[in-house]
């Protein structure tokens, strides 16, 4: 009689992938774009973007506050995750933490949005943007790449979707190629609606002054609501999140006992 060694089972393949840390799965996607979107839709900085193409060397100019834009986005993201990692704790929350995370992201956005839409917050940043256009044209390079990433840093809806990003690579415990991965589109997907008017620039030839300057006039004076309202969509939504989670792991405690 041959004997032969007994090997246990290879896992099924859709088990394999959930476990495979370079392999992104498909809602930590979906919710990158969400919160990447969340910091890349900001009126203001839209305005600024588009003002810098109707002043000198058009094209320099927004690169370098883009540059600035994209290295505060990155760095924080960063930080966050690297701050999180010398915390023990922070590592060993696992879904709890996603959730006590979602909660508290989906309160601050919530309250967040709710202020943006009162009178008060709109005439304020609307005072506070017209004193930073009027000094926009005398800014050199240095500064400008200062200001894209102050204007990156300066949000407090930001450092929401920051902290919220950083803490779904610290509790999924991804590879480092996961993180530099999922930290690259983040990072592409918070550039992306403000490259959409050098775009339009480059493809038009230079010949969109006038929609610039009537785009820039929008979003200073009449998008700023729209802020408040994608604020309070994505609170919905990270509230429905810790919800949600909350009921599976209440789940989990009930099948334990």
């Amino acid at each position: 009689m041959e004997l032969r060694l007994w090997k246990p089972p290879a896992p099924p393949k859709a088990l394999a992938k959930r476990h495979n840390p370079a392999m992104l799965p498909f809602h930590w996607l979906t919710q990158t774009i969400a919160l990447g979107l969340g910091i890349s839709f900001s009126p203001l900085n839209i305005a600024l973007v588009a003002l810098l193409l109707l002043g000198p060397n058009p094209l320099r100019r927004c690169s370098t506050y883009l540059g600035g834009w994209i290295l505060a986005n990155g760095g924080a993201l960063t930080t966050v995750v690297l701050i999180g990692s010398r915390f023990s704790w922070a590592m060993q929350l696992g879904s709890r933490g996603q959730v006590l995370m979602d909660l508290i992201g989906a309160g601050a956005l919530v309250a967040l949005g709710l202020f943006q839409l009162t009178p008060a917050a709109a005439i304020g940043e609307e005072s506070w943007a017209m004193q930073l256009m009027g000094q926009l044209p005398e800014l050199d390079w240095f500064p400008l790449l200062g200001l894209g990433a102050g204007c990156a840093l300066i949000s407090p809806e930001n450092l929401v979707f920051y902290a919220k990003e950083g803490g779904m690579l610290l509790t999924n415990h991804t590879s480092l190629r996961g993180d530099l991965e999922v930290g690259a589109v983040f990072v592409a997907v918070t550039t992306s609606l403000l490259l959409l008017p050098p775009l339009a620039w480059l493809l038009s030839g230079g010949r969109l002054r006038q929609p610039l300057s009537r785009l820039n006039d929008w979003l200073v004076h009449r998008a700023e609501w729209l802020v408040g309202v994608f604020a309070l969509v994505l609170g919905v939504y990270l509230g429905w999140q810790g919800i949600e989670g909350l009921h599976q792991m209440t789940l989990v405690a009930a099948a334990l006992t």
